[in-house]
């Protein structure tokens, strides 16, 4: 992993020194470039460092904000995980580590859209607490799995592996995993604890216990990492609160948690690894929000 403040940009990008963007296409090392500089900026709580289109859009927890507000008024610091997803044909990027915000720890989950070397999309989570940084910096580093770079014969195409992914958000609403393509070792790690059983991700969805998340909508795959074969994207979690408890088969009633049972939305930013046509790795940070929120980039629905 490149350390950060290192990267320097393809075909010689300046930033912050009076000098325009480069042309050409930006590749990897450039889209990473842009996610380092941005952090960089964001402790500086600088945000005219920045190579940004007119009309550059950010926002913070589906909060649209002036770029500036929010957590560049309050980070500190960067944390010590790091991981980059990088998605060249589409221009877009996104970054999933750990912070300083006054100090104190916290998570950030950012994504980035390049528009002719410039900044036009800002989109984040904020994840505050010492619980999920505190998880994710006792890993240390991303899982190898996510990390490797897969032969281009072997690779399947970013339209096959957006579907599989979205496979998964299919199974979810509807308590049945054998709707999505699970690997029989498919692992899932939410704000970075482990959440499978031994039994394995498909097993665990025909419990039923996920049946309170009612509809998953927007699903919104942003950055196909199509060198590691990793699906990234912001999924809104839509959850009435009136469903109290199911039928487990082969168990019998199980009781919803405490927190299930109120109406509420969470904002999940998840990544699939695929490998041998499988699921085999899911990656999500989320923070709770009012229920009935939705992604300020999805056009609103007139009634």
């Amino acid at each position: 992993m490149k350390q950060f403040l290192t990267v320097v940009f393809a075909a010689g990008l300046a930033m912050g020194q009076g000098r325009g963007p480069a042309a050409g296409p930006c590749d990897r090392a450039c889209l990473e470039g842009f996610i380092n500089h941005y952090l960089e900026a964001l402790v500086a709580h600088a945000p005219s460092r920045l190579p940004v289109t007119p009309d550059v859009r950010f926002t913070e927890n589906d909060i649209e904000l002036k770029l500036g507000e929010g957590l560049w008024k309050t980070a500190s610091g960067l944390g010590t995980y790091k991981w980059y997803l990088a998605d060249p044909p589409a221009g877009q990027v996104a970054f999933w580590g750990t912070i300083r915000e006054n100090t104190r720890p916290a998570s950030l989950v950012l994504r980035l859209k390049i528009e002719n070397r410039r900044i036009s999309e800002a989109e984040s989570i904020v994840i505050r607490g010492a619980g999920t940084a505190n998880n994710l910096e006792k890993a240390g580093s991303p899982d190898p799995l996510l990390l490797e770079t897969v032969p281009p014969p072997q690779r399947l195409p970013r339209t096959e592996l957006i579907a599989k992914a979205n496979l998964y958000f299919e199974a979810i609403e509807q308590g049945n995993g054998q709707v999505a393509p699970f690997a029989p070792d498919c692992e899932r790690f939410e704000n970075g604890m482990k959440t499978t059983p031994k039994e394995g991700c498909s097993a665990q969805l025909d419990t039923h216990i996920f049946d309170y998340i009612q509809k998953i909508a927007p699903r919104r795959f942003l950055v196909v990492d199509e060198e590691r074969q990793v699906v990234f994207g912001f999924f809104m979690f839509n959850h009435p609160g009136d469903i109290t408890w199911v039928n487990s088969p082969g168990e019998g009633r199980h009781e919803m948690p405490a927190a299930a049972k109120r109406p509420f939305n969470v904002d999940v930013a998840e990544a699939f690894r695929i490998k041998d046509g499988k699921i085999r790795k899911v990656e999500a940070l989320m923070t709770s929000l009012p229920y009935g929120m939705t992604s300020p980039f999805v056009p609103q629905r007139e009634e």
